[in-house]
């Protein structure tokens, strides 16, 4: 039973690198990355200095959060000589297969990007106690429970009140950064694939951003995008632009985001990068874009695993402060400003509300620890309320 389970990760493997575009962005032939002229793994057990990443749907070729993390353990095989698999399972119901084969095969560190198999992961975790699994996508922050499952906390909604703030200001009458470009309402899209709890939040903070700053914007929320299918998501976001009057798009849609910010480009409309800094994509038409950072989690991850200090049961909390979460320096799209002025000061006022986000004078809306009530909802049951002060008083009844 072992050798055939053994032989469907193999296949598994095998297939995920086939779909994962050209050989620069790609693992080696053995689906490992190399370990740097002089080192090798410690004598003992061969697996020992191994780690392996379960990627998100779509692979390696994203440029964006599956190719992050490949950065980041690339990274950490020059420092360490980490010896790293990469794993993308064509099917979330080969997931729990492939886990436990990871785990019987000695990996003492398992890292799970895609939020899709979690379950399956934290069930592996159970069997195998010696084996550490890391998983991202944690809802609530706070200590673990159990020593080898390891639950970062990333403050998303922070990224996504920043990515509603930039959309907004740039959108908002009056605020032109390009001549020809806005002047027509302030009209912005969130696109996801399919609706999720996670695509409520982001819902949530544009909710929340439109309050701050302009209450007359409208938030289109589009959840019929697709990861891989270019050609589906070019429509939308034509329609989008074309039909609905859309001025900047926010895809969150992974190696999907790549089509929108063509066609966002053909279309004179802006778009906002996905994860990483993805801003040079298009120079001219990515504003910015909303980090989370794979590149430092993979890094901190392994960083702290080889210090010996990776453990579940301690709170790991990513937010602005970090640099996992945040936005991109915006230098690539300023080349692209024919408006200085409106650009410095939509610039001031970004820099002035994340620096209140990290004192905490400004608290960005958690529709998570809210009971995942939308924040136009909450303002309708806390009239007159400012969000911030109730939350710094203790979320007085």
């Amino acid at each position: 039973m072992k050798k055939l389970t053994a032989f469907i990760l193999a296949l598994i493997m095998a297939l995920s690198l086939a779909a994962c575009g050209d050989t620069a962005k790609t693992p080696n032939k053995d689906n490992t990355t190399k370990e740097p002229d002089g080192q090798s793994e410690a004598p003992g057990n061969p697996m020992e200095n191994s780690v392996a990443i379960i990627l998100q749907e779509g692979g390696l070729g994203d440029e964006g959060y599956n190719d992050g993390a490949k950065i980041g353990l690339d990274r950490m095989t020059e420092k360490y000589g980490v010896s790293g698999t990469l794993v993308e399972a064509a099917a979330a119901s080969e997931a729990d297969t492939f886990i436990r084969q990871l785990a019987e095969d000695g990996y003492p560190l398992i890292i799970c990007l895609d939020w899709t198999i979690i379950d399956f992961v934290k069930a592996a975790s159970v069997d195998y106690p010696d084996t550490l699994f890391v998983v991202l996508g944690k809802s609530l922050p706070g200590p673990g429970t159990q020593a080898n499952l390891i639950e970062p906390y990333t403050a998303l909604h922070e990224r996504g009140f920043l990515m509603g703030m930039v959309s907004i200001l740039v959108a908002t009458d009056g605020n032109e950064i390009v001549d020809g470009r806005g002047n027509d309402g302030c009209k912005v899209a969130i696109m996801t694939a399919g609706e999720s709890i996670n695509h409520n939040r982001n819902t949530a903070a544009y909710q929340q951003a439109r309050a701050e700053f302009n209450p007359d914007a409208v938030v289109v929320n589009d959840t019929t995008g697709h990861k891989t299918d270019a050609a589906l998501n070019q429509t939308i976001a034509e329609n989008l632009i074309k039909n609905q009057g859309v001025e900047i798009i926010w895809p969150n849609i992974g190696t999907g985001s790549l089509s929108v910010y063509t066609t966002c480009a053909l279309n004179n409309a802006f778009a906002l990068g996905i994860d990483i800094n993805q801003d040079a994509l298009e120079p001219g038409t990515i504003v910015t874009s909303g980090l989370h950072d794979t590149t430092y989690m993979v890094i901190d991850m392994i960083e702290r695993w080889k210090a010996g200090n990776l453990v579940g049961t301690d709170e790991i909390y990513w937010g602005i402060e970090s640099g996992v979460v945040g936005i991109t320096d915006m230098s690539t799209m300023e080349a692209h400003v024919t408006n200085k002025e409106n650009w410095e000061r939509i610039k001031a006022t970004i820099n002035d509300y994340v620096e209140k986000i990290k004192s905490g004078e400004f608290v960005v809306y958690n529709y998570f620890v809210e009971d995942q009530v939308l924040f136009d909802d909450w303002q309708a049951e806390h009239p007159d309320v400012n969000y911030s002060e109730w939350v710094n008083a203790g979320r007085p009844a």
